[in-house]
């Protein structure tokens, strides 16, 4: 997920919300309020969709810690039009949703961030290697395993690239750890107890993170950058790092909890969005615009963290093969922006919504696409 370039499999975007109320009083013209843009997002957004060969896109806009536009364009599969309700698979943007079940849990003093995992659950393919060990929660949650992001990359095996808590490594294997870890700990379904601590409390009764039977006839077909259609992916079991489906409005109301703290102690909190390891040097070396690099960033406990001097901002991105999402937000100002796209072009659309809500182009800079869209139309 986030930052494409500033790690490798991080292939979508994150953007800044530059909507600072100091700064409005001195430049309405250029922080118009998102709620004022709705005019021009419902007609900008179609044609975005068709300048950059998407089929749908779902939005929501947070302000002042409430949804204040929120709607969905497009098609959901070749047939059928997309609308409020249907499902978009996330993509990445699941990890901050399997992060913050975690923490709930941690707050319920069932689980505890520094435990050694290995008690509970110890993936055959590391049992014999003493770093398994050490790896605990806070290893997974700041992408410290040591493991690659998927175990296919090293012969199907999963295995140590590195010491956990050495550096950072984005692992998909590493959420899928903590959730068999969490499951045999509990002796409970991860899915169940994300219900239990987070949809349910939070009325989100539109998302889960495996199958279900109200799932047909709503879920958003991937289209792939050549042109074709895929089928959309259903899991039978939740594998923490992807899988969930949702709807723009549902994730928002999972970003709104955060911003009112809700089931997790403000100490917690606290350190969820502090950065384990800053990343500025990787992203001077990486980024389209090395000069927009913030001073600090790097992952806290499920997020991206961006120190900015005069804000910090939170995000994650999601890249599935024919899908791209984003979250983000900004905890002072209780703005933030949320667009799941069912096309391989979809960051193009992403990020022409975040310059129509008044995102900073600074960040835009550092991770909008690289290459210039080219058309699959003959």
């Amino acid at each position: 997920m986030i930052i494409s370039r500033i790690l490798p499999i991080l292939l979508s975007s994150i953007f800044f919300i530059h909507s600072c109320k100091s700064q409005r009083k001195d430049s309405d013209k250029e922080h118009d309020s998102i709620a004022l843009k709705s005019t021009e997002l419902e007609n900008d957004i179609p044609k975005l969709l068709e300048k950059y060969e998407v089929p749908a896109v779902s939005v929501a806009v947070i302000e002042d810690g409430s949804i204040v536009w929120s709607s969905v364009f497009g098609m959901k599969d070749k047939q059928s039009k997309a609308d409020k309700e249907t499902l978009f698979l996330t993509a990445s943007i699941a990890k901050p949703v399997t992060a913050e079940v975690f923490l709930r849990l941690i707050s319920q003093g069932k689980v505890a961030l520094d435990e050694p995992m290995y008690k509970y659950w110890l993936d055959p393919d590391i049992a014999d290697d003493p770093r398994a060990k050490t790896l605990t929660p806070r290893h997974v949650l700041t992408h410290q395993t040591g493991f690659k992001n998927w175990r296919y990359m090293t012969n199907d095996t999963l295995r140590f690239e590195r010491q956990p808590g050495l550096e950072v490594g984005y692992s998909g294997e590493g959420l899928l750890y903590l959730v068999r870890f969490v499951e045999k700990k509990l002796n409970r379904s991860f899915n169940d107890i994300a219900n239990e601590v987070l949809f349910i409390p939070e009325n989100m009764s539109n998302s889960s993170l495996i199958k279900q039977d109200w799932y047909k006839d709503r879920l958003a077909a991937p289209k792939f950058a050549n042109g074709t259609w895929g089928e959309p992916i259903e899991r039978d079991q939740v594998i923490g790092a992807g899988g969930l489906h949702t709807t723009s409005e549902e994730y928002a109301k999972f970003i709104i909890s955060i911003m009112d703290n809700r089931a997790i102690s403000e100490a917690l909190r606290k350190e969820q969005f502090t950065i384990s390891k800053n990343q500025t040097v990787q992203c001077r070396e990486s980024a389209t615009t090395p000069e927009a690099c913030p001073k600090r960033l790097g992952f806290g406990l499920g997020w991206y963290i961006y120190e900015f001097e005069q804000e910090t901002i939170i995000g994650h991105s999601g890249a599935n093969n024919g899908e791209r999402t984003l979250a983000v937000f900004s905890l002072e100002n209780r703005t933030g922006l949320v667009v799941m796209t069912n096309g391989a072009n979809g960051n193009y659309v992403i990020y022409d919504i975040a310059k129509i809500v008044g995102l900073n182009e600074n960040f835009i800079d550092i991770e909008k696409p690289s290459k210039p869209f080219s058309s699959t139309r003959k």
